[in-house]
């Protein structure tokens, strides 16, 4: 009981990071990991995430492994197997869809993007969207603000990723829960952090909003930060 009651808590933190900061807070092997509790509700899944990611590599090569390698993995049976096939194939339909693209053309549109996606958030949260030449929306990746002034790596897979959906406007959004739409020394940090590391290679900041108490405030509306002219 009290091991199952250690699994739960770990598995339970992991939710939380998940909700809070997305699926790029977490390390491979703790997203299959979660992916896997629900296959295999009471069994570690941590164990068997680990032996997968040993064995193959990456998510994406688990997900294309024949299903007779997939059980030859200590703890994989034929369901868990099959679970693992589902998850590839839903993935492929899901990629095969064409993308809603949310044109965002205004200060006001970008303002209620931002705001919507934070509603119910309880932590400190930063959202980079990427936008085509008409500013729809191709793409967005969250991370919290720490992650981002503690060292290079994260700008650099933001970057790596930015680059591979070739964007050339970006616009962050910051949320802090708990007071006023109001940037702090720290948002322009983040803010000038970002905009000197991307246009080196191109891509330019088109907006950072603050949010708070399901308000917004526009760094450019305001005048309180230097933007691009295009």
């Amino acid at each position: 009981m009290a091991e199952d009651n250690l699994h739960s808590g770990h598995r339970d933190r992991l939710r939380q990071r998940l909700m809070t900061f997305g699926a790029d807070a977490l390390c491979e092997h703790e997203l299959l990991e979660l992916i896997l509790f629900y296959a295999l509700p009471r069994v570690n899944t941590n164990d068997i995430a680990h032996c997968l990611v040993n064995r193959f590599g990456t998510i994406n090569n688990i997900l294309n492994a024949p299903q007779s390698e997939l059980e030859s993995v200590r703890g994989v049976g034929g369901s868990t197997a099959e679970f693992i096939r589902l998850m590839r194939d839903m993935c492929a339909d899901y990629e095969a869809l064409p993308p809603e693209a949310e044109k965002l053309p205004d200060t006001e549109s970008l303002c209620r993007y931002f705001t919507g996606y934070f509603s119910g958030t309880a932590a400190d949260l930063c959202l980079l969207i990427s936008l085509s030449s008409d500013l729809s929306v191709i793409g967005r990746s969250s991370f919290s603000a720490a992650s981002i002034m503690n060292g290079n790596s994260e700008i650099k897979r933001i970057a790596a990723s930015l680059l591979r959906s070739g964007c050339s406007r970006i616009a962050l959004g910051i949320v802090h829960p708990d007071r006023p739409p109001v940037p702090d020394e720290d948002d322009f940090t983040i803010a000038r952090f970002i905009a000197e590391r991307l246009e080196p290679i191109g891509i330019f900041l088109e907006d950072c909003v603050i949010c708070g108490g399901g308000k917004a405030f526009s760094m450019k509306q305001s005048g309180a930060f230097s933007f691009r002219r295009y």
